[in-house]
């Protein structure tokens, strides 16, 4: 065991903290002192040294074999200096799992492990309320599109954690769909693991699936989410982003679907690009459905993710010797994959509370210092180039709108916004169907999409 008979500096005091201190003790680990910004003046505890601020001078003046970080909403900012400190010193650093990660209190040192780049960027303060989850989720019927997905595989797990009756796993990817399946019970045949193997463009699809299914509560991630792929090709981001998300409308409001959220992206604030607006048109079909337990939930990037910024730059590094940045300032906002189907399953809770919910996920992270960050992660040699930005891109994301008004929601440092209604039977008409949808060329399928944006509110019922 790692622990056995090792002296630790622990970081964090508070709840999870003071559990992780008992186990790492269990473990035969020789607890020397303890750093917390919060809990300073607990009655008996001599081994408390002050605030974390206080690192560098008590690992100069201790003598440690380990550094644990127990405090459960560190955020990543700090997560990075603490392990920096640390590391300078040749100082092991072990890290107590994410909240949203934790299935029970027990054996939490034997759930530590050393934090990696994901904890250093995307790390965030995201509290939920898991018994409320829980009790909207236990024993009901849940369907969850682009299952296979990052978003979409740990919102799986977490329904699972939380007791759901069965869950229905929608996706395109027949051998996403078995592996997830296989991951969650051994089996490809488990019917509380409904395989659905369907396509969102194809609303016969789409509305077979919960016809057959009849599932109580939605998810729906299934998107295209690549910049570069839907402004080369935005006809795909009518089909899928916009013309998906009516079909699946269609059908959960066929089957009397109790709740659905719409997972969404920051870029819809801002709306530029393909990505952006396809994103923003679907949070407006969502509240256009006048049930107001449709919402959809907005946040930022996903680090860790397939296909996101942290996985090409380590493809990059390894198959070309140099990752590309664009410009010296870029930022973006991260999160983790459980952080994110947190806050996903919190929008759940959401009483009578149709619009967008968005996180305010903290301070943007600079891709210039993620990119080093993966480089010396590596060990790798490669070069860092900078490059202009390209069409559909922003230097910095923002996470509401200019004309968005921030309201408070039951969740710290959740907010709703409302959002303009907008009919998806219009937006199907509009369309055409996906033939045409699939027939428009780079130009009217960008057209179409930004039209759609700004078509007014009126515009709520065939005409």
């Amino acid at each position: 065991m790692i622990y056995e008979g090792r002296r630790v500096l622990l970081i964090g005091y508070g709840v999870l903290g003071s559990e992780l201190l008992v186990d790492l003790e269990n473990a035969g680990a020789v607890v020397v002192a303890i750093l917390d910004d919060r809990h300073l003046e607990i009655s008996g505890e001599s081994r408390l040294k002050g605030a974390v601020s206080a690192l560098g001078d008590v690992l100069d003046q201790g003598d440690f074999d380990l550094l644990v970080i127990g405090a459960s909403l560190i955020s990543a900012r700090r997560i990075n200096w603490v392990t920096r400190h640390a590391r300078n010193r040749n100082l092991p650093v072990y890290l107590a799992p994410e909240r949203s990660e934790i299935e029970s209190m027990e054996n939490l040192s034997e759930a530590t492990r050393t934090p990696e780049i994901e904890d250093l960027f995307a790390r965030s303060s995201l509290v939920v309320d898991r018994e409320l989850i829980s009790e909207v989720v236990d024993g009901r019927r849940v369907l969850v599109t682009g299952a296979g997905g990052s978003i979409g595989r740990k919102t799986v797990q977490q329904l699972v954690r939380h007791g759901a009756g069965s869950v229905g796993l929608l996706d395109r990817d027949d051998c996403l769909l078995h592996d997830l399946a296989v991951e969650l019970s051994g089996s490809m045949f488990d019917r509380r693991f409904p395989l659905l193997h369907v396509d969102v463009q194809h609303r016969d699809q789409v509305l077979r699936a919960f016809e057959t299914f009849r599932p109580e509560l939605v998810v729906h991630a299934a998107a295209l989410k690549h910049v570069a792929t839907l402004e080369a090709d935005p006809a795909n981001a009518v089909a899928v982003n916009v013309l998906g998300t009516a079909h699946v409308l269609e059908a959960a409001a066929a089957v009397d679907v109790d709740l659905l959220v719409n997972v969404s992206t920051d870029k819809a604030a801002s709306r530029i690009g393909s990505l952006g607006v396809s994103k923003y048109v679907a949070e407006r079909m969502t509240v256009g459905e006048g049930h107001d337990g449709f919402r959809s939930v907005r946040f930022g990037n996903v680090l860790g993710s397939r296909g996101s910024v942290l996985h090409t730059f380590r493809l990059q590094a390894e198959h070309h010797g140099k990752v590309e940045v664009r410009g010296d300032s870029t930022t973006r906002f991260f999160m983790t994959g459980g952080e994110a189907a947190s806050l996903v399953l919190s929008t759940f809770t959401q009483k009578a509370a149709d619009g967008t919910f968005v996180f305010r996920m903290g301070d943007p992270v600079q891709i210039l210092q993620l990119a080093q960050a993966v480089l010396d992660d590596m060990s790798s040699g490669a070069d860092i180039h900078l490059t202009d930005l390209e069409a559909g891109e922003a230097l910095h994301e923002q996470l509401f709108g200019n004309d968005e008004k921030p309201e408070d929601t039951a969740i710290p440092e959740v907010f709703r916004v409302e959002v303009p209604a907008l009919s998806r039977e219009v937006v199907v008409k509009e369309i055409g169907g996906l033939r045409t949808a699939a027939s428009l060329d780079k130009e009217d399928a960008h057209s179409l999409l930004v039209s759609m944006a700004d078509w007014p509110v009126s515009m709520v019922s065939d005409q």
